[in-house]
This record gives C-alpha cells, sequence and structure tokens, in this order.
C-alpha cells in the first residue's frame, strides 16, 4: 500500500475490506499502531452497514 493510497483510507474513512476479518484487540488496518477497538473499529462498522455489507468478523 502506498503512501497516497494511505492518505486517502485514512483521511476519507475508507476501510479495506479485510477490515471486516480484524477483531477488536488486532492493531489497525490504518497504521496507528493502536488496537482496532480504540480507533477505527466504529467507523469501519458504519461504513460497512451504510454499504450494506454485512459486518462479520471471526471470533
Amino acid at each position: 500500500m502506498g503512501l497516497l493510497d494511505w492518505i486517502n483510507r485514512v483521511l476519507f474513512k475508507k476501510p479495506p475490506d479485510s477490515a471486516l476479518t480484524l477483531r477488536r484487540n488486532d492493531i489497525c488496518w490504518c497504521g496507528s499502531g493502536k488496537k482496532y477497538k480504540r480507533c477505527h473499529e466504529e467507523s469501519d462498522r458504519k461504513y460497512f452497514s451504510s454499504r450494506n455489507t454485512s459486518c462479520t468478523r471471526s471470533t
């Protein structure tokens, strides 16, 4: 993933499809180093639900 792609995803909150499989305690996809639950989990859930995509994660 290039720098420009990373900037677009973080600024415009378009998570990668792989975010659907992240667990709460995994490191966030944005590269912040934070746990997913403390970083993008809520905004990703809203994004995917607005796309009418099932937001199922493996537990």
